[in-house]
């Protein structure tokens, strides 16, 4: 998996944004349209309280399991919540199964009061450690028994 590739893959988009109380970093379902990240949350969470605030923030979409591939970067938000519901049933459809799923279900059911969030990158950078940890990844998990 290249650093393109992260733009497709199915993992959270972890978000940092500045809060009076300090950082708060935010793991988001993302979409990529090839210029932005496109997620969704619900009117009442943090991050859009934040990101109302500030519009800059920092992201990370990387991999937990080894050899580590990522992109980070920092960019711009904006808030959108005539958006909100479309975007989160792309993402839905993306991330989950089906929309007869439980969590489906209860996403959809908070449609109305979800906001759409794009994040247009000012910055990023890539790595991928696929060379120098060459093999790590077939290793069994810490606690496992063989």
């Amino acid at each position: 998996m290249g650093a393109n590739d992260l733009y497709q893959a199915c993992i959270p988009l972890r978000v940092s944004v500045e809060t009076r109380a300090g950082p708060l970093i935010v793991p988001l379902w993302f979409e990529w349209d090839g210029a932005s990240f496109w997620c969704a949350s619900h009117r009442s969470a943090a991050v859009l309280a934040a990101l109302a605030a500030e519009s800059r923030c920092a992201f990370d979409l990387s991999t937990n399991e080894m050899p580590y591939r990522g992109v980070r970067g920092r960019g711009r938000a904006s808030c959108h919540p005539e958006l909100g519901g479309a975007v989160l049933e792309r993402l839905i459809d993306r991330y989950l199964p089906d929309r007869t799923h439980s969590l489906a279900r209860w996403l959809l059911s908070r449609r109305d009061a979800e906001v759409a969030i794009r994040i247009t990158p000012d910055w990023q950078t890539s790595w991928d450690y696929s060379a120098r940890m060459a093999g790590l990844g077939e290793r069994a998990p810490a606690g496992s028994v063989s």
